[in-house]
């Protein structure tokens, strides 16, 4: 039940999870003449990448940075005609609320030259989409990591950004992978292009969710608010069971992480292993009303990320648009700690918390820990892929990041599903 090289003609596949990984699949195969059903639970497209409206703006739950490596997105964008604009500014606060400008001191201390000696030398494709690539050398702790090849600036000019981001603190024992991957894609360990005519980080105009919705409109069969209940596959093909009737398929996308998809699936042996072992972070987005508070920025707080023992303060906020008080707000932890700290942190800056508007819980960065990755579960989970007609995207194989999820997704369907000689011209970017 392996994949079937060289097919000629159109095959059927059903996506499951209608993110940014499934969706830009799901576009490359529709592109490449192949027939393509998108399944998703939720009532709406771009998964982690949600925008809700109020008093007319957009605010995005999740994803919506672009940096000037987000090369695959950019040309989405492009293709679609979607406008863009420049992002907020950051800054990061210090302990009594301050604004402070993040430390670059990597850039200057010898740092960079020293990083870049090591990348050529023992991970130099990490840029690349995917991690498999880079996993067995980047499986050290972080903390580990970085002192090991004295690159702790590294962790001064990176570390607040990275745990803001959800990736968790660097007193973790999250391997080095991610954080290096992180900070790849921040664009300032290398000089890149400007994108969209933006010369620094760039967003949506409305909000990120906006690309998805377009996306997800170009493609022919989209279902939302469709739960799965069974995923069975046949040396025949798949059979994809919902609660709204049967989807048949020549192969399965899964576009949601392993343990999501575990209790539906005819799982091997093999994959329940590699479930189990898969770890995430507890993150929360908070949008809320907030008088009082350093404005028209992405805010870093400084206090809450240096440590996981600050899990469940507030680690950073966005104030994007001037004239309003709603600000997104991001933490790590439960949600009755993150509600109630909330307010103390609001408080300790000098502000008030207001009417809270909603609350997003995430299952943040699926990951594999030091040792499993030293064993080789990333090169496992590669192994897999086209296995008993099976795909695997997303942010486990890629790495939680929208232009990894993509990029990964992208080369994915091209590598394993070429273009029919019979089908419509290519509308995949």
């Amino acid at each position: 039940m392996q994949e079937l090289h060289g097919t000629a003609g159109p095959r059927t596949v059903a996506v499951v999870g209608a993110g940014p990984s499934g969706l830009a699949a799901a576009r490359e195969l529709e592109g490449a003449g192949h027939r393509v059903t998108v399944l998703e639970e939720r009532d709406t497209v771009a998964g982690k990448c949600q925008s809700v409206h109020v008093d007319g703006h957009a605010y995005d739950l999740g994803g919506h940075i672009c940096t000037n490596r987000y090369e695959r997105v950019a040309r989405l964008l492009t293709e679609l005609d979607v406008e863009t604009e420049r992002t907020s500014r950051y800054r990061v606060l210090d302990t009594a609320g301050g604004a402070v400008r993040q430390s670059m001191a990597f850039l200057r201390d010898g740092g960079l030259q020293r990083y870049r000696a090591l990348r050529e030398r023992e991970f130099p494709r990490i840029g690349e989409p995917g991690l498999a690539h880079s996993a067995r050398a980047l499986a050290t702790p972080v903390a580990d990591w970085l002192t090991e090849h004295g690159l702790r600036s590294m962790a001064e000019s990176f570390g607040t950004g990275y745990t803001a981001a959800g990736y968790g603190h660097l007193d973790d024992d999250i391997p080095a992978l991610y954080f290096v991957k992180y900070a790849e894609m921040t664009g300032l360990l290398d000089p890149g292009p400007e994108l969209l005519g933006h010369p620094g980080d760039f967003t949506v105009v409305g909000g990120f969710a906006t690309l998805w919705r377009r996306v997800a409109e170009e493609l022919k069969d989209v279902r939302c608010g469709v739960r799965v209940t069974s995923v069975e596959r046949r040396e025949d093909g798949v059979r994809v069971r919902t609660d709204s009737g049967p989807v048949e398929a020549d192969a399965v996308v899964i576009a949601v992480a392993p343990d999501r998809i575990l209790p539906v699936l005819d799982a091997t042996d093999e994959e329940r292993d590699l479930a189990a072992r898969i770890r995430s972070n507890a993150y929360r987005t908070t949008l809320a009303a907030a008088s009082g508070l350093p404005e028209d920025a992405f805010y870093f707080l400084a206090a809450h990320t240096a440590s996981r023992e600050t899990a469940g303060h507030c680690v950073s906020y966005h104030h994007r648009y001037p004239g309003s008080e709603v600000r997104t707000f991001y933490s790590y932890g439960r949600p009755g700690d993150v509600t109630a700290l909330l307010r103390d942190d609001v408080t300790a800056l000098g502000g008030r918390l207001e009417e809270v508007h909603l609350q997003r819980e995430w299952a943040f960065m699926p990951h594999f820990d030091s040792a499993d990755l030293s064993a080789g579960a990333l090169d496992r989970l590669d192994a897999l892929q086209g296995r008993h007609r099976t795909y695997w995207v997303g942010g486990l194989p890629a790495f939680e990041l929208v232009e990894c999820a993509v990029a990964h997704a992208q080369d994915l369907a091209r590598r394993h599903f070429p273009p029919t000689r019979i089908g419509e011209p290519s509308t995949g970017s």
